[in-house]
């Protein structure tokens, strides 16, 4: 079962959530880039919380004597770190997500529009990579450099197919969602990191089809 935290315990998450309820509609109705960076933040309180709890966090680099490894900066010695990665931390968090949450996002309408989804880069639609590979997801824009060789998080059809013929198959429903996750993750880094073009792999539908996944994530780890 998916632990379920106190206000206390991750009073970040639970002030995003607040927010996102105070947005008030557009007169198109759409508000998803701000809801989707405020549960993305409320989730990121919600790992980081997770992976600590289980010992993983930045540590102090040491010399091969023991002492502090350090850099210079100017006149001053900054202690270097060794750094925890995000996806470590959020790999962290998907381990304590129950059969019936996994079950719920890999069925979510959500994952049939990225499934069907051919991503675009520059202006121009990329069905299939130079290798013949089928794309689809969403591609990470801050690694392409080239709409033949695309960087991208797709949802694995093979997977999906054999997930619908048997979902009592653990490996089938623990890698798609792994993949879910990695796809909403992609979303946050083209939100922050990447091009703010629309039509590249940020536009309204990617982020309106991704929203309700994420909301159903922090939702089960919140009150």
């Amino acid at each position: 079962m998916t632990t379920i935290f106190q206000r206390n315990e991750i009073p970040i998450a639970y002030s995003m959530i607040e927010t996102a309820r105070r947005i008030r509609p557009r007169r198109d109705g759409r508000h998803p880039f701000e809801q989707y960076f405020l549960f993305w933040t409320a989730f990121n309180n919600i790992y980081t919380t997770i992976a600590h709890r289980e010992g993983c966090w930045t540590q102090i680099k040491e010399n091969k004597d023991g002492s502090i490894a350090t850099i210079a900066n100017g006149n001053v010695n900054i202690p270097e770190v060794e750094i925890v990665s995000e996806r470590e931390q959020i790999r962290f968090a998907l381990q304590e997500f129950d059969d019936n949450l996994k079950d719920t996002l890999i069925l979510h309408e959500g994952t049939k529009y990225f499934l069907g989804r051919t991503p675009f880069f520059q202006g121009k639609k990329i069905e299939f990579d130079s290798f013949g590979q089928r794309v689809n997801g969403v591609i990470n824009i801050n690694y392409t450099t080239d709409s033949q060789y695309p960087v991208w998080s797709p949802v694995d059809f093979q997977f999906y197919k054999a997930y619908l013929k048997n979902p009592e198959n653990e490996e089938n429903r623990n890698f798609l969602a792994g993949q879910i996750i990695d796809l909403l993750y992609t979303i946050r880094k083209n939100f922050m990191h990447g091009s703010k073009k629309f039509d590249d792999a940020n536009d309204i539908k990617v982020v309106e089809n991704a929203l309700p996944m994420l909301q159903l994530i922090v939702a089960s780890f919140t009150q």
